[in-house]
């Protein structure tokens, strides 16, 4: 597990589901939130972060379970 993985509570427990859980363990973000230039920068390149790091799709989710942040502010 890695750093990050052991910072979302979600993620510790090893459930990289993407459906909510009935018990309210949810992923957190485990990195800083992207500054306005930066989400308007992704949105223009159509590639972007998750809220864990990984590289998603605007509208997307990693393979871990984390919302793209696009996704997450509602931009997309």
């Amino acid at each position: 597990m890695n750093t990050r993985e052991s910072e979302c509570p979600r993620c510790a427990i090893g459930d990289f589901g993407r459906s909510p859980r009935g018990d309210g363990i949810a992923h957190k973000a485990t990195t800083p939130q992207p500054t306005v230039a930066q989400l308007m920068d992704w949105e223009f390149d159509g590639i972007c972060e998750a809220t864990d790091g990984c590289r998603v799709e605007p509208d997307g989710r990693c393979p871990h379970g984390h919302t793209s942040w696009l996704r997450l502010v509602g931009i997309v």
